[in-house]
């Protein structure tokens, strides 16, 4: 029970937080050498989820979580911040994702999705991949072992004092 509320209290927390992210500038962030407000958007993410969960490593004893993460669409290339959930019992099976987006935050689980944000997803990301800034016990679907450049040092800024991941 106890883990639901520090779920709740996260997305809580990002609720109050995201109304003030200028998504516009977040998504030409992503996308340029000039992606400081990406960095720092994704580490106060980051930030949030340490300060309800007071860690940024997380094992099994937790069901579904919400973590912050860098995507990015395969086909194109277009890299963006959001939200994935996670099954930690079936060692971190992928269930959706809340994308931030020029369109504002579009959940890719939503039911009746305006068909312009389906196809701005389509068109953008489909299929992606993901790379989220907390430690997991064991995830066998996310390659950390291969995270291109620019997308590492986008996660290494959430650890400004831990050595930097290999890169690509």
């Amino acid at each position: 029970m106890e883990n639901m509320n520090l779920q709740e209290a996260f997305i809580e927390r990002l609720n109050t937080f995201l109304p003030n992210v200028d998504f516009d500038k977040l998504d030409k962030s992503c996308n340029s050498v000039e992606d400081g407000y990406a960095k720092e958007i994704l580490k106060l993410m980051h930030d949030i989820f340490v300060e309800v969960y007071g860690t940024d490593y997380l094992d099994s004893i937790y069901e579904f979580v919400e973590l912050p993460a860098v995507i990015q669409g395969r086909n194109t290339g277009h890299i963006g911040l959001g939200i994935v959930t996670l099954d930690l019992e079936s060692s971190g099976e992928h269930w959706g994702t809340f994308f931030l987006t020029p369109r504002g935050v579009i959940d890719q689980g939503m039911e009746n999705m305006p068909a312009a944000d389906s196809r701005y997803l389509s068109q953008t990301y489909m299929p992606y991949d993901y790379w989220y800034t907390i430690s997991l016990e064991r995830d066998h679907h996310v390659d950390f072992d291969n995270v291109p450049e620019k997308i590492a040092d986008m996660l290494n800024g959430c650890y400004p004092d831990q050595p930097e991941m290999k890169m690509e």
